[in-house]
């Protein structure tokens, strides 16, 4: 697939999440070596990123990125509802080793909380240089779906959505 090609898949208006608003962080914990970003409204890029919020350093050291992960959303895969941490400005080691929770890594996996206000998990991001942050994220989805038929003004047209759960 080319980038053009996966460019227009990603736009297509079937049922993805396209935003996140209404983001609240809640820390228990921050680094003091560390800033969190965040934005009042993300968008989906291009290229299919939902960037959720960051841990900035203040000095030379990793960058976390909190991002939404849907999964494939192609015929036969069941979507995904995560909340995922990328590491980067770290080797290819580190960044394995973060994904896969070991020596002293963790977060990039996190846990989802039942909640009645929106999507919310908790989070703890872990390096051999300690904690890095702790707390709760909650926030919404925005979702977009495409219709394609024509109504005439005699057509109506009605719709429910129920919000999937766990």
């Amino acid at each position: 697939m080319t980038r053009n090609e996966k460019e227009r898949r990603i736009q297509r208006e079937d049922g993805k999440v396209f935003e996140t608003y209404n983001i609240e962080i809640r820390e228990t914990y921050l680094n003091p070596k560390y800033t969190l970003s965040k934005a009042v409204s993300t968008v989906i890029s291009r290229t299919g990123l939902l960037k959720i919020f960051e841990l900035t350093p203040s000095q030379n050291r990793a960058l976390f990125v909190g991002r939404w992960d849907g999964g494939s959303r192609d015929e036969g895969k069941q979507e995904r509802f995560d909340l995922d941490f990328d590491i980067e400005g770290v080797s290819a080691e580190e960044k394995r080793r973060f994904e896969k929770g070991e020596g002293d890594y963790a977060g990039h996996h996190t846990t989802r909380i039942d909640s009645d206000r929106g999507w919310k998990y908790q989070v703890c991001i872990r390096t051999p240089e300690g904690l890095i942050f702790e707390g709760t994220l909650c926030f919404n989805l925005h979702r977009k779906v495409g219709v394609s038929e024509t109504l005439h003004f005699s057509d109506t047209a009605e719709a429910t959505v129920t919000r999937a759960q766990k």
